[in-house]
């Protein structure tokens, strides 16, 4: 685990430098008027969470600690309990407003590390303006997801009927790139920006982070394969679970109860306290995004799909192995965004789960060194897209082995 753990402290550098990687990386190939805009913005001002709301925090954190204390077989883990432990604290006190004046102000604490830029520590690596040179690679990210959901061709640096002269396509305003994806999604796209100090693009719609991007990208993802519940183990700031729920999505979360914490605070920021559901709340759920700590998962029954990002291959695989065993039990579909760069993989795990499982295998679309997979453990399944495979009737069949070939 040492080495898990340098490696995230190599990806966190990289992470914090991404976009100003990704300048370097387009220029010479991209060409901007006057006309287009892609400035880089801050968040002035945050929403101040409730008494009320820090109270269900509070007592969630403390219940979810009792059922489902940290993994101990992450030195990952361990290590940036140690990086929060202030917050802590501030949860196991009585002292109610200063555990608000806290969480008021993510981008002075360590609550995001480890699952977002928002964290003091990330920040302190690079304390230069670097990030404000960055707006022509956040366009390139935004029209890279663009492509990546069928909203614009792909090019094609052999050339074709569409690029003649083998040159890509000059890039096009933001707003237009925006209604597009808006267009793919079938909802109004927002930024929600809870959090001052939060980066990223300037746009009509609210500041654009680097994550939010890649989120709307994974709640596409996780809704081409739910008719209607979906499951995240370890979900980040929240921002996929926004997406998903804005999309109709019944979303729940299995997180670290420090997670939940910040998780709660970014959703109820984005959506209003009334969307999210925790342990300890005396209201039924309802179609509320439920926050659950691990030990929840056995009370929650079939799901469409299960998607897990960036999580996985960061945890024990111990404890990766007892998710993937009841993601094989209870989930139509895995969807699995991870890296290889530790251990073991999530395709390690699932074949000695289950080595029949059907999936494909891609590289991620926003995020080089990433693989993107899909899963599936149910036999019904298995078996009727090996049928599919092994009929003669090519005329009925052929349509059916594309679609089967999602599941390879």
């Amino acid at each position: 685990m040492i080495y898990a753990t340098q490696a995230f402290f190599l990806r966190m550098v990289a992470a914090s430098r991404d976009m100003v990687l990704w300048v370097h990386k387009l220029e010479g190939w991209i060409s901007m008027d006057n006309t287009e805009q892609a400035d880089m913005a801050q968040v002035p001002n945050g929403v101040e969470p409730s008494r009320s709301l820090i109270n269900r925090i509070r007592t969630s954190y403390r219940l979810a600690l009792r059922r489902a204390p940290n993994p101990e077989d992450s030195a990952l883990w361990s290590m940036i309990g140690a990086k929060q432990a202030d917050i802590h604290n501030a949860l196991m006190s009585e002292d109610l407003d200063a555990l608000r004046s806290l969480l008021s102000a993510p981008r002075h604490t360590n609550l995001y590390y480890g699952v977002d830029n928002l964290a003091k520590d990330v920040i302190a690596m690079d304390p230069s303006d670097t990030w404000k040179g960055a707006g022509k690679a956040y366009l390139s990210k935004i029209e890279d997801l663009l492509v990546s959901l069928g909203g614009r061709a792909v090019f094609n640096p052999e050339g074709g009927a569409r690029y003649p002269d083998k040159t890509g396509p000059a890039p096009e305003a933001l707003d237009k790139y925006l209604r597009a994806v808006e267009q793919q999604m079938g909802v109004e796209l927002k930024f929600p920006n809870p959090f001052e100090g939060e980066l990223g693009l300037q746009t009509s719609r609210g500041t654009a982070s680097e994550r939010a991007i890649q989120a709307i990208y994974q709640a596409c993802l996780a809704r081409r394969y739910a008719s209607s519940s979906c499951i995240e183990i370890g979900g980040g700031t929240g921002r996929t679970a926004y997406y998903g729920y804005c999309m109709g999505l019944e979303y729940t979360i299995i997180d670290l109860p420090m997670t939940i914490v910040g998780q709660a605070l970014f959703l109820a920021g984005s959506l209003g306290e009334d969307a999210i559901w925790m342990v300890g709340d005396s209201e039924p759920r309802g179609h509320r995004i439920a926050l659950l700590p691990p030990s929840e998962l056995n009370t929650i029954g079939p799901v469409d799909v299960v998607i897990n990002v960036d999580s996985l291959t960061e945890m024990g695989e111990k404890t990766a192995t007892e998710y993937i065993r009841w993601i094989s039990e209870n989930a139509a579909a895995f969807l699995s965004i991870n890296h290889e760069a530790n251990l073991f993989t999530v395709k390690n795990v699932c074949q000695a789960l289950c080595p029949a499982s059907i999936r494909s295998r891609s590289p991620y679309w926003l995020r080089p060194g990433y693989v993107e997979e899909v899963f599936s453990f149910s036999k019904e399944n298995q078996q009727a897209l090996v049928a599919v495979y092994r009929s003669t009737s090519w005329r009925i069949t052929s349509p059916l082995r594309k679609l089967a070939s999602l599941f390879r």
